[in-house]
């Protein structure tokens, strides 16, 4: 599992999107993520997405995700879950569905960097989509602390998205976005974690075009310890 976890790296951080510039925007992002511990071996994933887009003048998107998880062993956990997507950009409102699963896996320290990578393949359905999307998502991140037992950190990440078929009215096979991420994160308390910081997604519009959006990124991390 871990070589697993090492090539999905080395396919991440590969992974490099085409130059065209057809459309930018900028966005906010916000996102709280509350992982609960159900048992020594048992987590609940619960997450709230908003996204507002247009030069961060009117949600586009919310995702709102929710998972089980188990840890195999000290370093590999894995996920199964559902994530409801109501796309709000425009006059009408969709509603996207999307089953995930998900391999996580934390990689030995390097320099004091804690590195991870993740895995995760999802099936999507929207309205307008004859077929069911199935996308491969493959993340590689690293932090590590500034200063000696401080509360602060750095945070880098990359996530490449491949599409594993075409579909009727819906994506087509291959390339789907990137996304590259820089930023700072500060420990509030035990429990509670903020991270905030840049990020640049390249996207595919339905044929060759291509979009590149600039994200004001705003995380909130919640460890739900384990009631006793």
């Amino acid at each position: 599992m871990i070589r697993a976890a090492l090539c999905a790296l080395s396919l991440c951080l590969g992974l490099r999107p085409a130059f065209a510039q057809d459309t930018q925007d900028g966005q906010l992002w916000m996102q709280a993520l509350a992982i609960g511990q159900l048992s020594p071996s048992w987590r609940t994933h619960l997450e709230l997405q908003p996204r507002v887009f247009e030069n961060s003048s009117e949600l586009g998107l919310t995702i709102v995700r929710m998972a089980l998880g188990r840890q195999i062993t000290p370093r590999i956990s894995v996920w199964g879950g559902y994530a409801w997507v109501p796309r709000s950009l425009g006059p009408f409102t969709s509603h996207e569905q999307r089953l995930w699963q998900q391999v996580s896996a934390t990689l030995p320290r390097a320099w004091r960097w804690a590195p991870s990578a993740r895995i995760r393949l999802e099936q999507r359905w929207l309205g307008q989509w004859i077929d069911t999307v199935h996308r491969l998502r493959l993340m590689a991140r690293a932090q590590r602390p500034i200063g000696e037992g401080g509360p602060w950190h750095v945070a880098i990440y990359n996530e490449a998205m491949i599409t594993l078929d075409t579909t009727t009215q819906g994506p087509f096979r291959g390339y789907d976005r990137n996304r590259l991420f820089g930023g700072l994160g500060r420990r509030l308390s035990p429990t509670f974690t903020a991270e905030f910081g840049y990020m640049w997604e390249n996207s595919t519009i339905r044929g060759p075009r291509q979009r590149n959006e600039h994200v004001t990124s705003l995380v909130l991390n919640v460890a739900w310890p384990r009631a006793r």
